[in-house]
């Protein structure tokens, strides 16, 4: 009867809505007006500006714009190579920063797009569509492609599995870099489908969480419709994978302990590539059977309390001033609702432990999400090696 009483409690919580939670910009309006690349970073720059909620309250609401916007970096000299990088669920293109500059140090042209209901309002996730988002990437790319450049593409997350769309569907990439690709979830997301619909009614029921929003660069309230559309694309992306082959060479990182997506699915997904060079990084807490072409690394590190590697550790150096080792950000999503005092420990720095969220121990009794890569340079040796390779 508790949970029973609680699920009631929280559909019924129109209450925690606020105006961050309602739709200003419809997905499939995402793109109006964009006939060029100079187009984008300036179009989605004022829907920035314009739909923050949370800008006059900000420290330094310059830096929110900025994170939360689409960046294009250039090199010192142009080398004829340009990098697609596209985030993940909720996030924003700030998370690309980091690995951003570490391209553009190596020559490329780097462009960190802004997927459609992201970087602005928890709202704006209302109605979106996969079809919005690869919509999105695929004009980008098509302003790239006249340019002339050769093409590669980055993805994290939702980012990665439509990076791989693309490719599957038009195989005119030099290369893909997929980090934590939402290969698979757990079948439960399903539920999140029906849910979406019966948010129309009970607008509580569209969300899946809803909380204070204290992450700058990352949606911490999320909608169902959302998770729902990550879904579809995955049997998407499953439908045609069965009609072509993907020949693009790989890089592919991914941790064991994952929480969000299926990181076995994805060893299994790799074993069956075909592409040339290809290499993939599996972060493991213990001793995997893993295809040819996988490094194991391990991803205990008790030296620096670290348990595991979380769904959000792979793209951000430990100096990153917002997610690193001494970053603003304590993620502790997880206790919300779970456990408040957890949550209070965890977001006062009190937490035991760092790791991936629910791996929790006897001796490590709260555990703060890891939000940075502690063997960033062995990663980016990794990826050097793969880029010289081809």
């Amino acid at each position: 009867m508790t949970r029973l009483r609680s699920l009631v409690d929280m559909l019924g919580a129109a209450r925690e809505l606020s105006v961050r939670h309602r739709l200003l910009t419809p997905s499939s309006q995402w793109m109006e007006g964009v006939a060029s690349l100079p187009d984008y970073l300036r179009v989605c720059r004022a829907r920035v500006e314009a739909s923050r909620a949370d800008l006059d309250a900000a420290a330094d609401p310059r830096a929110v714009v900025d994170g939360n916007s689409p960046f294009l970096l250039e090199p010192g000299a142009g080398s004829g190579r340009t990098i697609l990088m596209t985030h993940g669920l909720s996030d924003s293109p700030f998370l690309m920063r980091d690995i951003g500059e570490w391209f553009r140090a190596r020559g490329f042209r780097v462009l960190s797009m802004q997927l459609p209901g992201h970087g602005t309002r928890p709202g704006d996730l209302l109605d979106v569509r996969w079809q919005d988002w690869l919509r999105a990437q695929r004009a980008l790319i098509d302003f790239l492609e006249e340019e002339g450049d050769e093409l590669y593409l980055l993805g994290f997350s939702l980012g990665a599995i439509i990076s791989l769309y693309q490719a599957l569907h038009a195989p005119r990439f030099r290369a893909l870099f997929l980090f934590s690709p939402a290969i698979r979830v757990t079948r439960l997301v399903r539920l999140a489908c029906p849910l979406a619909a019966a948010g129309r009614w009970l607008p509580r029921a569209a969300w899946f969480d809803v909380q204070p929003d204290t992450d700058s660069f990352k949606y911490e309230s999320l909608t169902n419709r959302a998770i729902c559309e990550v879904y579809r694309l995955i049997l998407a992306h499953r439908r045609l994978a069965t009609l072509t082959r993907l020949d693009t060479p790989l890089f592919v990182a991914a941790s064991e302990n994952d929480a969000t997506i299926d990181s076995r699915a994805i060893l299994g997904w790799f074993a069956r590539q075909q592409g040339a060079p290809r290499r993939m990084l599996y972060y493991s807490t213990g001793s995997p059977d893993v295809p040819a072409g996988v490094r194991v690394i391990g991803a205990s590190l008790p030296e620096r309390r670290i348990r595991s590697y979380a769904h959000t550790a792979l793209l951000s150096a430990p100096d990153n001033p917002h997610y690193g080792e001494g970053g603003a950000l304590r993620f502790c999503t997880h206790y919300y609702r779970l456990d408040p005092d957890k949550y209070r420990r965890c977001k006062a720095g009190e937490e035991d432990c760092l790791g991936e969220m629910f791996d929790e121990s006897d001796d490590c009794r709260v555990l703060r999400r890891l939000t940075w890569n502690p063997r960033w340079d062995e990663m980016l040796d990794e990826i050097g090696r793969f880029l010289d390779a081809l």
